[in-house]
């Protein structure tokens, strides 16, 4: 009892963390079962994206969409760009050029896909977005902080521009989202009964 009393304080913050985790895992479970159930519908760049519905957009632009978790508040938030202009570079110069303007280095086992067969289900996006390059993985930012950074660089056909979808996390927050990040864009269609319009169309 003596212990107890002593040490009072650290028993409520572990108490309180371990209350806050049960209820973060209550949620993200529920979230894997009713994604499909209650997602809703963004359009961007002339594409149809199905978005979880705890995922908030906190900015929203022409050219860009920012999400981010106001209900649980833990370390993570996406965006989706369009930028109008790939000035000939490559994918990989796309690519080096963003890790080197976010100051990210990669950690070795990291994940690599080009072939967009792989990373959506619709045969047409397939066709429209097959330049691309995807990498996840752990890595970290600024020489001293670790993070969990997923990237799509796409070029649609006979465009110009090109989108980069990216989510940020914590390392230890790396799989909570990423999951319902990568079924976003698997499940990414033309908006129906539309073509393809990017926001510079």
């Amino acid at each position: 009892m003596e212990i107890f009393t002593n040490n009072l304080f650290d028993w409520i913050i572990l108490i309180s963390l371990l209350i806050g985790a049960t209820y973060a895992m209550k949620i993200i479970g529920k979230e894997k079962i009713t994604f499909r159930q209650d997602s809703y519908e963004l359009q961007f760049g002339g594409l149809s994206f199905m978005i979880a519905n705890w995922w908030t957009i906190v900015s929203q632009t022409e050219s860009c969409v920012r999400f981010e978790r106001t209900d649980t508040r833990y370390d993570w938030f996406a965006t989706f760009t369009y930028f109008p202009d790939h000035g000939n570079r490559t994918l990989p110069q796309l690519l080096e050029e963003k890790l080197n303007l976010e100051n990210i280095e990669f950690d070795e086992d990291v994940v690599f896909e080009t072939d967009s067969r792989v990373l959506f289900r619709d045969s047409a996006i397939q066709e429209y977005l097959q330049e691309l390059i995807r990498v996840e993985g752990k890595g970290t930012q600024s020489v001293i902080n670790r993070v969990y950074y997923d990237i799509y660089i796409a070029r649609p056909l006979e465009d110009k521009g090109y989108f980069i979808f990216e989510s940020w996390s914590s390392v230890l927050n790396g799989s909570l989202e990423g999951p319902f990040f990568e079924e976003t864009l698997a499940e990414l269609s033309f908006i129906s009964g539309e073509e393809a319009q990017t926001p510079n169309s």
